[in-house]
């Protein structure tokens, strides 16, 4: 009689370390490859260009609600936009008038790019219009109580002066209030849906 001891059919199981190894780099350059680059610089710069936009359609809209006259302003150095509900309508900061300040995004700021804007022309400064109102020391516009504003406007922002793809801009039209939003991806303005 034979015995069969110990005989191993089908050759070896399991993989060696270089097998494994070999697995494991392949994954990572294929994860490397296929991955969209990750930026936290532009979703920083996303969010301070939305965060303007949002605040000037809540003035808008606070303008036509309440039936009062809001200014909205931008304090550049600051990087912060300024909203007061004027309840008399005079287009002054009184005692009694809300007064909201509302910060930029960390890192984010007002800047001006040296190329054209979306409306085709090279901006002199962050925050350029038709003709804005300064009032109580701060560049803006006003919006009425029918929702147009004051001027037309364009404001940009960025988080990196040196990166053209972070900067972003806000348009408004001042007769019907319609605002857009805009990313620069190198060579051109893209407007952005919301």
């Amino acid at each position: 009689m034979t015995a069969m001891r110990g005989t191993r059919r089908g050759g070896r199981s399991g993989f060696t370390l270089v097998e494994l190894m070999m697995v494991v780099v392949l994954i990572a350059l294929t994860s490397a490859w296929a991955l969209p680059k990750f930026s936290i610089a532009r979703y920083r710069a996303d969010a301070a260009g939305r965060l303007v936009r949002t605040q000037i359609q809540v003035a808008r809209r606070n303008a036509i609600t309440r039936q009062s006259d809001v200014i909205f302003s931008f304090d550049i150095p600051g990087n912060r936009i300024r909203i007061v509900q004027d309840f008399n309508n005079n287009d002054t900061v009184n005692v009694g008038d809300k007064v909201d300040y509302r910060k930029l995004e960390d890192g984010a700021k007002f800047a001006t790019p040296s190329w054209a804007g979306p409306t085709g022309v090279i901006p002199t400064a962050a925050l350029t219009g038709s003709s804005l109102r300064t009032v109580a020391g701060l560049p803006g516009v006003i919006f009425r109580r029918d929702g147009a504003a004051s001027s037309d406007f364009q404001v940009y922002v960025t988080v990196r002066d040196a990166n053209k793809t972070e900067y972003r801009a806000v348009t408004l039209v001042g007769a019907s209030g319609r605002t857009d939003f805009w990313k620069y991806n190198g060579t051109a303005w893209i407007r952005m849906t919301q």
